[in-house]
Parts: C-alpha cells; sequence; structure tokens
C-alpha cells in the first residue's frame, strides 16, 4: 500500500554561511526563516502570504550544560522536494507526504561542536528538529523552543482543575484569549499540547510535536508576553545516550477546519513502518469493541459468566472485540480462565483486548523482560490485543516504555490501546498497531462524575452540578467539549473517547451522544454504555441499529462551513459508497445545510435525532446532494444520519 518515496536531495557544499535562509512549501504561500539574532543565537519565523504568523522565536538545545543554540555559525548544508503517499486510518484513507525539506549545519563558536538542525515546510505547517552527535551518556536540561503566535488570537486548551491536569491530557476544552494563557489556569502557566490559536481572519494555528520516541515528551508555558516555551517533567533534565534525535517540533497552519481536520501533517514527521516488524499487517484489524466496566454489567463484572455474556453481545451487535478491564487477574486460575475466554470469543469471531497496569509491566531490565514474558502469555492465550493503563505522564521512562511496548507486542502480533496516557505523536504510522489512545476526556469521567456525587450526597454534602465551572474535576462532559474535539486533541491522532453514554448522559442528550460516535475518531471504537442496558431499552434500539454498522476508518471527511470550535461540530464521513452526517451543538443552531458533498445520484437517508425526551426520532427519505438539510438544534442536542445509494 505504500507508494514509492521520491527525494530530490541537493547537497550545497558552496554555501559557508549564512545570516538568514527563506524557505517555502511547495504551494509557495507558507514560508519561515532559520537565522541568528545580532546576539549569534538561533531564531526562526513564520508566514503565510507575507503575513507574519510566528514572530522571531528561539529554537535550540541544551546538553550537558551546554547551550548549543548561543554563538553559533549557520550553514545550509542541503535541500530538497519530498512527495510520499500512504495508508493511514482516520479522516481518510491515504496521506501525502509533499514537503520541501532543509538540512542545515549549526556550529558552536565556543567548542567548535557541530550539530544538524532539520526542517520542513509543508502547504500546512513547518516543523523543526535537531540530531546532536555524541557518545555516552547525556543530559539535555531544556530546550529553548518558543512559539510568538499573533497575540490578538484566541487559544483553545484543555484544562483539568486538579493534580491530573498535567499527567493524563484528560482536560476539558476552553478557550481564553491568547494573551491571558499565562494567567488563566488555577493549575499555573504550563499546559499541555496541542495548543489551537484561531486568529482574527480565522486562521488555524496548533503548536504540537510529532515522533515522540526516545525523548521526553514537552510541554508549553505561557509567558507573560503572550509567547509560548518549551517545558518538561524532568525539571533537573533527563539522560539520554550517545546522539541526540529530539521530536519534531510543529506549527500547523491551516485555512479553515476541514483543512485542519484533514491535515496528515504529524503522521508525515514519522517514520514509515518497520518492513521486517510489520511485513504482514492482515493481523492489524481496527474495530468496535463491548466493554463491561461501565456500570457492572448487573452486577456480573469481571465473573466468567458476565465475560462471556459481553462476549455474546459483542458477536450480536457485529463487532469485532470485546475488552476484559482491570480485575481480570482476580479470577480463579486466571491464566486458564483467559485461555477459556480467548477461545470462546474466537469461536464467535470476536477477539479479546486485556488490561494492565503499567508498573507491572514497566521493569527496563533485560528489554523489558518482564513485559514481554506477559505478552508471551496473553499472546498464548489467544488474545489480541493489550490495553495498557495509568502511565499517567510523558517522562523519559513513560516515552521509553510505549516505546517499547509497540515494539514488543508488534513482535508478537498483538494490538495496543494505551490509557492515562499523553496526547498521540503519529506514532500509529510507524507502529500500525497502536489503534487507539485516550489522552481525552471521554466518557468515562461521567461514571467517576456520578459516583462522586453519589458518595457526596451520601455523606450529606449535596452537589450541585450547576456550580461546576469548566475544568473541574467532577463535571460533566458538556455539549461544548464534544464540539471542540474533532478540531482540537482529535488533530493529533485517534481518541479513545469511549463514548455512547445513554445511562449516565449528563446535559448532552442522546443523539448527541450516538454523534460522538462519529465524530471523535477512533480506529478501535469502544462503546462506554453497559452493553446489557444498551440493548434492552426500547428508546434505544434506533441508536443501536447504527451502532451495528457504523464504521471507524473513513475514506473521506469533509468538515462543513456551518462548524464552529466548542458551539458545533458538523461533520460528512465517507466509507466506501455511505455518507454519514454528524453534529454536535453546544448553543442553539438554525441552520440549512448543503448536501452537496453527497454527489450524483439519488439517497436513501436515515436520520436520526433527539426526540424532545430521552429517546431518538427518526426520518427516512429519498435526497439527492441538491437538497438541503434544516439544522435545527437546542443546546447539548445532536444528529446521525446515513445516506445510502
Amino acid at each position: 500500500m505504500m507508494k514509492p518515496l521520491i527525494t530530490l536531495l541537493l547537497l550545497l557544499p558552496a554555501l559557508t554561511g549564512c545570516s538568514r535562509q527563506t524557505m517555502s512549501s511547495p504551494d509557495g504561500r507558507l514560508s519561515a526563516a532559520v537565522f541568528t539574532t545580532e546576539e549569534g543565537a538561533l531564531a526562526y519565523t513564520v508566514s503565510r502570504d507575507g503575513r507574519m504568523l510566528c514572530d522571531t522565536s528561539a529554537l535550540g538545545v541544551t546538553v550537558d550544560g551546554m547551550a548549543t543554540f548561543r554563538d553559533v555559525a549557520l550553514r545550509l548544508a542541503a535541500s530538497g522536494e519530498r512527495d510520499e503517499t500512504y495508508a493511514v486510518r482516520g479522516a481518510h484513507a491515504e496521506a501525502r507526504d509533499h514537503a520541501r525539506e532543509y538540512r542545515w549545519e549549526v556550529t558552536h563558536r565556543p567548542t567548535n561542536y557541530r550539530y544538524t538542525l532539520e526542517t520542513r515546510l509543508y502547504d500546512d505547517g513547518f516543523a523543526y528538529r535537531f540530531i546532536l552527535p555524541g557518545e555516552g551518556d547525556r543530559l539535555v536540561t531544556g530546550e529553548a523552543a518558543q512559539w510568538r503566535l499573533p497575540p490578538d488570537s484566541r487559544v483553545w486548551f484543555a484544562e483539568r482543575n486538579s493534580a491530573w491536569k498535567l499527567l493524563t491530557y484528560a482536560g476539558e476544552w476552553i478557550s481564553a484569549p491568547a494573551e491571558a494563557l499565562a494567567t488563566v489556569s488555577p493549575q499555573g502557566p504550563v499546559q499541555t499540547m496541542p495548543l489551537l490559536y484561531e486568529t482574527r481572519d480565522s486562521l488555524c494555528l496548533m503548536v504540537t510535536e510529532a515522533a515522540l520516541y526516545a525523548y521526553s515528551g514537552m510541554r508549553l508555558r505561557a509567558e507573560a508576553d503572550g509567547s509560548l516555551r518549551a517545558d518538561f517533567t524532568e525539571k533537573e533534565g533527563f539522560t539520554l545516550r550517545d546522539t541526540i534525535t529530539t521530536p519534531w517540533r510543529v506549527l500547523l497552519v491551516a485555512e479553515d477546519l476541514d483543512r485542519l481536520v484533514n491535515t496528515d501533517l504529524i503522521t508525515n514527521l514519522n517514520p514509515a513502518p518497520d518492513p521486517a516488524l510489520f511485513a504482514d499487517t492482515s493481523w492489524v484489524r481496527p474495530g468496535r469493541s463491548l466493554w463491561s466496566w461501565w456500570s457492572g454489567i448487573d452486577g456480573r463484572y469481571m465473573t466468567v459468566e458476565g465475560e462471556r455474556a459481553v462476549i455474546d453481545a459483542a458477536a450480536g451487535m457485529g463487532y469485532e472485540y470485546s475488552t476484559l478491564d482491570e480485575g481480570w487477574e482476580s479470577l480463579p486460575d486466571k491464566w486458564a480462565t483467559l485461555r477459556e475466554l480467548a477461545g470462546y470469543a474466537a469461536g464467535k469471531e470476536v477477539g479479546l483486548f486485556v488490561w494492565r497496569h503499567w508498573e507491572r509491566l514497566n521493569d527496563p531490565a533485560d528489554d523489558y523482560a518482564e513485559m514481554r514474558h506477559f505478552l508471551d502469555s496473553v499472546a498464548a492465550c489467544g488474545v489480541r490485543g493489550v490495553k495498557v493503563d495509568f502511565m499517567n505522564g510523558e517522562g523519559l521512562r513513560q516515552i521509553r516504555f510505549t516505546t517499547a511496548l509497540l515494539r514488543h507486542a508488534a513482535q508478537r502480533r498483538l494490538l495496543v490501546n494505551f490509557h492515562g496516557c499523553q496526547k498521540p505523536s503519529g506514532e500509529s504510522r510507524t507502529y500500525p498497531n497502536e489503534l487507539t489512545r485516550e489522552g481525552v476526556r471521554g466518557m468515562e469521567l461521567n461514571r467517576i462524575t456520578a459516583h462522586y456525587r453519589s458518595r457526596m450526597q451520601a455523606a450529606g454534602h449535596p452537589v450541585d452540578p450547576r456550580a461546576s465551572r469548566p475544568g473541574d474535576e467532577n463535571r460533566n462532559i458538556p455539549a461544548c467539549h464534544n464540539a471542540a474535539l474533532p478540531f482540537t486533541r482529535c488533530v493529533t491522532g485517534p481518541a479513545d473517547y469511549t463514548p455512547v453514554a445513554f445511562s449516565m448522559p449528563g446535559d448532552v442528550r442522546p443523539a448527541q451522544q450516538l454523534a460522538c460516535a462519529c465524530l471523535i475518531g477512533s480506529p478501535l471504537m469502544t462503546l462506554a454504555e453497559n452493553p446489557f442496558y444498551l440493548l434492552r431499552e426500547e428508546r434505544l434500539q434506533p441508536a443501536v441499529e447504527f451502532l451495528r454498522t457504523l464504521p471507524v476508518c473513513w475514506d473521506e471527511t469533509v468538515v462543513l462551513p456551518q462548524s464552529r470550535i466548542g458551539r458545533l461540530a458538523l461533520l460528512a464521513r465517507r466509507s466506501g459508497e455511505t455518507w454519514y452526517l454528524a453534529a454536535a451543538a453546544a448553543e442553539e443552531i438554525r441552520e440549512s445545510v448543503s448536501l452537496g458533498f453527497l454527489g450524483p445520484g439519488v439517497w436513501t437517508m436515515t436520520k436520526l435525532g433527539d426526540d424532545g425526551s430521552d429517546g431518538f426520532s427518526r426520518e427516512v427519505r429519498r435526497i439527492t446532494g441538491r437538497d438541503t438539510l434544516p439544522l435545527i438544534l437546542a443546546p447539548g442536542e445532536g444528529l446521525v444520519a446515513r445516506f445510502e445509494r
């Protein structure tokens, strides 16, 4: 499925030095400059159509106490153009990696130390990374990485008013004026990535990183002057060996929400899969999963009888997987029981995912021998994938662990679902066995919130849900969060949001609950809802009919122009010959939606909306791409429509 990489690399030994060099994207609209300031420090700018988007900003790494980016000489060593297509899972089926790339030789004058700065210009973004040669242990104590974006922008960030904010990336997406970012959060000025800036003329600028493998994950510190600077968990630094290659530092530039959602920039910056490890990918199978954790499956949670019943329900839904969560290791004779359950599932053409806490796998001795033993054991039982949880951070030890798990799991043909983790950075291109990861505030938070409120009320402390504010720890998932996710967190990669929570919906109506299963992309879609409640409730059967056939990977995605971050998410997605339309509204919406994305022909539309109570309205009729669809939604409502020729 890979097309050959076409790369033109022009070596330029005649260039002995330069004070400023301008680079351009393939379409010529985006440009960047890398240069040395009057003080001799490395810096860059990014502009589009002549307009400055990122003003003079620092870049560089401090290694073994040496600020390698100060008092330097800069020389362009090579440039060229890359153009490649490859298969992806997400908003569409095929990605194009088309960029102009530049390689710079940087010399630290005081020591004559030489290293490489690599930069790439895409039509929708600028990225850079450093390659710093060396031998032995080397201490990285920080980066000068900076982004000075338009201060009159509005910035979207993930807020969580607790100590968990910087650990699990499970914040509620809210916005503030960019100039207030340093002071708006009670948790302080450090933010998780990505951050999304909306400029006054509606450009979207996203700051994030890509290809995070053997390095600490970066966070962003908002400065009083409105700029962003690199921030790391390990304040004392982290130790690497030999040559250091940093992740790519990324500024994504999109002129509208459709281009933002359809970007391939993050996966483009990751290496292709190792052909020896992924010579055969037939076992890498996206799909849907049922899950018994949400509400205890009618008192049978984590019993052999109960989990068999979940597998039966998954088979009846036509789902590919069932997830065996925390607690399975307490079952009698756990390995024999796991083998029996996996065999039972396989007999019904259902694969089994099993859960484990990461600390039980995280001893790096002997190339993670404990991890390898566990993966050998579950693979021998016939398990198809592992759900690994509670990394709770993105320091170097967590990143090394996740990379090792992906590699060892691939060697055993095991799929991976990460929970309690940071955002993705394109790892699923290099390791396609990673189907999804959490790193998102998903529907399981409603269950945790419900339990918290029950405990408070039992203790005589009633909780008024209206008293909570955005980002509060025990606040239900609001509609504005759902309407922001496709344009914020989901841009960086799959999000295991665990959608569909009809039994604990908070303020979100049933049709929006269903819409989130379509709007929030994940090649492994695990439904939150108790499967038996889902299947027995008469009011939910129209949704069940949709959920039986809803795809998880798409051939095409169109963001409709009525979409507004945090207010309305309105996406059309195509799988094969079938189109889906999904909407999540956080405010009153009265629009007329063109169905031009359908193209020619006559279609049968099956549309579900909210019926004003706890069920669904259902409409079936013939329609064409020349028609328009009325979109009338109250706050918290949504819709899902399927179009078949």
